[in-house]
């Protein structure tokens, strides 16, 4: 072993400076690059353009633009944004992207339509080292295929964190949420923070639906993949509604569609990270910090189940090799680092990458940016192809209006919810 690659391993490099980090980078993360380049014909270093499919038309999307285009200069991406045109339309047209990337939530719509293929045998050719993923996400790749497939590679974690609002704590004494805090913990707070003063709501706490949902920390299916037929009318789904719907029972904490970073009314928040965006409201007066996600007590599933952004390539792809390698690379230690840096939370396992995890973003000293590393991934749920259907009516019904308004019990919600997705299966089914 190298003096370079030992002071690597034990980590000495994190107090050294970029520098030493990218040679770091060089001598040990590029490892599983130099060994894809090694194993095939199919190269980047000639010039090719490669159909890039994707639902990501953000900032980050340039970023990876980037990062491509100084590794490879002889690459040409043509990007196409669903936006743009939907992928049913993309497939009638013949115009099958080399690789694409979307979020879980259209993996089933993807593979219907026909964009998912087995990678299993690309990662083999070009020796992909799975085991540089941090733990829990092999598993949950695996749980979306019946054979072992790898029908998907997520590029990096989805890692949800409680906002909150320092100002609105100090004006109310409340102590600041923690690390490691549970749900019912969480409620407390809410309770002690939902108030009117003089004229102005403040709620304690307000998550958005969606990626709890489908995050899921109890580990609790949707779907019996041996019937499928829905799996929700359950005490386990009764107590995730009983627990998280509370909090828009509490008095003045009635639900209502606010932001966190613009009103400012908000104690508490959850849901996709909003990171860059509340830094950004520091200027109009925001004073932010964030705690680790809540979890229930006596949580069995160990964390919440992996719900992060993936690549993928299209059975039909024209490049396919030359495609495995730029995603290969947008996985490499390298790629990593420099959008962890960024604030978006690393998929590999690599020390430097969470030590400089949003070191890139402007006002974040002093804040707690280690509980964005700290959700774990949860022994995954089993999934069907049905899922996608069965979490939409969930999302509209259980935590729809009727619910939070009381206008309905939660049983009689949750066979309600039961019903109609049944219904809708049967529908798909014909």
């Amino acid at each position: 072993m190298t003096a370079m690659a030992k002071l690597c391993q034990t980590g000495i490099l994190l107090a050294l400076g970029s520098a030493f980090v990218a040679a770091c980078t060089q001598s040990s993360g590029s490892k599983a690059e130099a060994d894809a380049n090694s194993a095939s014909g199919a190269s980047l270093t000639d010039p090719i353009t490669l159909h890039y499919y994707t639902n990501d038309n953000t900032k980050w999307l340039e970023l990876e633009k980037q990062l491509i285009a100084k590794k490879f200069p002889n690459v040409t991406l043509k990007v196409t944004l669903e936006k743009d045109i939907k992928m049913d339309q993309l497939v009638t047209a013949g115009d099958i992207p080399d690789f694409l990337s979307f979020s879980l939530g259209s993996f089933w719509d993807l593979k219907s339509t026909g964009l998912i293929s087995d990678m299993t045998p690309l990662m083999k050719k070009y020796r992909f080292d799975e085991s540089r993923f941090i733990p829990g996400v092999t598993e949950s790749v695996r749980s979306y295929s019946e054979g072992g497939e790898t029908l998907f590679l997520p590029f990096e974690l989805n890692s949800n964190v409680l906002f909150y609002n320092k100002t609105i704590f100090d004006k109310f004494g409340v102590a600041y949420p923690r690390d490691g805090m549970t749900w019912e913990q969480i409620y407390e707070l809410a309770r002690k923070l939902s108030r009117n003063e003089n004229g102005t709501e403040y709620r304690g706490f307000i998550f958005q639906h969606q990626n709890l949902v489908w995050k899921n920390q109890l580990g609790l299916t949707f779907v019996d993949p041996k019937t499928n037929k829905a799996a929700i009318n359950t005490a386990e789904w009764k107590r995730w509604l009983d627990v998280m719907g509370g909090f828009y029972f509490i008095p003045n904490n009635d639900y209502k569609n606010l932001t966190f970073y613009k009103e400012q009314t908000v104690a508490m928040w959850t849901g996709p990270n909003i990171l860059t965006s509340v830094i950004e409201a520091e200027n109009t007066g925001l004073n932010w910090d964030v705690a680790s996600l809540p979890q229930f007590a006596g949580n069995p599933s160990g964390g919440t189940q992996m719900i992060a952004p993936f690549y993928a390539i299209p059975p039909n792809s024209k490049h396919k090799d030359e495609a495995f390698q730029l995603i290969a690379y947008l996985l490499s230690d390298e790629a990593q680092i420099a959008k962890a840096r960024q604030g978006k939370a690393p998929i590999v396992d690599n020390p430097v990458a969470v030590q400089q995890f949003a070191a890139d973003l402007p006002g974040i000293a002093g804040k707690n940016m280690g509980a964005f590393l700290k959700d774990k991934i949860g022994k995954p749920a089993v999934v069907t192809k049905y899922d996608g259907i069965a979490k939409d009516v969930f999302y509209k019904t259980a935590l729809g209006k009727d619910f939070y308004t009381r206008t309905k019990d939660v049983n009689t919600i949750l066979r309600e919810a039961e019903d109609e997705i049944n219904r809708k299966i049967v529908e798909v089914q014909k």
